[in-house]
């Protein structure tokens, strides 16, 4: 359809559905014109799926795939498109990945779903590196520039980094003092990703030197409440989002200025439940909510940046 935008400039949108008979969690748009969408299920009767799903040209969404699981998908990504000279790793483009209760490699060809392989952690408290048996995984990142680098966050305090181009844990790490519930490699970065934990801390790592971490930001130590998600500037590597359970607020940490919150999101009614940055923007992010609302934030004004009291207004 069309919409008015201007009295000169007219954008074609294009928009389809798809209803699915269970409930949804888990997405990730595979990031073409017409590309590919995963949608992961979240139901409690060990009869769990990701869909594969796909816009025609004529607008209609359809199911390609589908991808069986026991447990719910708690976080499900493609891979990264190659960036020409900058990047590494012989990763095909029809990979994807999901966490929940394993991190799984799928690929996806001819409307044929594989299962390539189920990566284990050992439940270990040292830094080492790791085969065995499987923790509950959190939470994913794909590297986008070492693209056969993925980090993932478990219930059981730790993050593993994985080479899944070889399909082994090059180290695992304790990350955090309770549960990892989120993880993000900073923009444009081979090495450095942050982490937030149920103890309510926003942390980061480098893989040069995992045995130190910088502590970004935490709660007050009266009732610390867990941060749920982080969310890492596409292009500028020193600004991070998030926000902790039962909040209305999103927190722009600065990392150059770790301890207090650089900015600050307040416009849902209700309570926020994720966070994400435009891919192409370094002051625009979205954040949706309880509420029913997504809103839209620009974080800066005249080239500063500044609490923004409202999010942008698109009647």
């Amino acid at each position: 359809m069309k919409v008015n935008r201007t009295m000169d400039q007219q954008r074609t949108i294009h928009r389809g559905q798809f209803v699915a008979d269970w409930p949804t969690y888990a997405v990730d748009w595979a990031g073409d014109v017409y590309g590919c969408v995963l949608v992961g299920s979240f139901a409690d009767d060990g009869t769990n799926k990701i869909e594969i799903l796909q816009m025609q040209p004529t607008q209609l969404v359809h199911s390609i795939a589908t991808a069986q699981l026991n447990y719910p998908a708690t976080q499900v990504q493609w891979a990264p498109h190659k960036i020409t000279g900058r990047d590494s790793g012989n990763i095909p483009f029809n990979l994807f990945a999901s966490t929940g209760g394993a991190f799984q490699l799928w690929s996806i060809e001819d409307g044929v779903v594989s299962a390539l392989a189920m990566l284990k952690q050992k439940n270990t408290n040292v830094l080492n590196d790791v085969e065995g048996s499987t923790a509950p995984t959190t939470s994913m990142d794909w590297n986008i520039i070492r693209r056969e680098i993925v980090v993932t966050g478990s219930v059981d305090t730790t993050c593993v980094v994985w080479n899944v181009e070889r399909r082994i844990a090059q180290a695992q790490l304790i990350a955090h003092d309770r549960e990892v519930f989120d993880v993000a490699f900073l923009a444009r970065s081979a090495d450095v990703f942050v982490s937030t934990g149920a103890e309510g801390s926003l942390r980061m790592f480098d893989l040069r030197s995992l045995e130190h971490s910088t502590i970004l930001y935490e709660a007050s130590s009266n009732g610390s409440l867990p941060l749920l998600r982080v969310s890492a500037n596409t292009q500028d590597q020193h600004f991070v989002a998030t926000f902790h359970l039962d909040s209305n607020t999103v927190h722009i940490i600065d990392i150059r200025f770790p301890g207090v919150p650089l900015l600050n999101l307040a416009g849902h009614e209700g309570n926020i439940n994720c966070v994400k940055w435009a891919p192409g923007s370094r002051n625009i992010c979205s954040t949706g909510g309880d509420d029913g609302q997504i809103l839209i934030w620009n974080t800066t004004e005249n080239g500063t940046l500044f609490d923004a009291k409202t999010c942008i207004h698109n009647p």
